[in-house]
């Protein structure tokens, strides 16, 4: 990948060739006094084989796990307390 300088006021002046030239995979460092401030590059290419592989490679991890024990908030009834846990306590609010 190549990569190139340029200025702060010169990436705004010429915004959508910078635009171009990232888009056929070239990066742009912007400066401003002599500092570098962004870095503007090319958006990563999706592996989607890479990715179909480890979506048939998991499939079926969870099988004999049951909904409560992945998420026990779902079960029939948990929410019944939920945010009544403090109901009972005594709370010093003298100070």
């Amino acid at each position: 990948m190549t990569t190139i300088r340029i200025s702060a006021t010169k990436a705004r002046n010429n915004f959508f060739d910078l635009l171009n030239q990232v888009a056929l995979g070239t990066q742009v460092i912007i400066e401003r006094d002599k500092k570098e401030v962004a870095i503007i590059s090319p958006k990563p290419k999706t592996d989607w084989a890479g990715l179909i592989k480890a979506s048939k490679a998991a499939h079926g991890i969870l099988k004999g796990l049951s909904v409560e024990e992945i998420a026990p908030l779902r079960k029939k009834g948990a929410w019944g307390n939920f945010g009544n846990w403090d109901k009972d306590l005594k709370l010093d609010t003298k100070k």
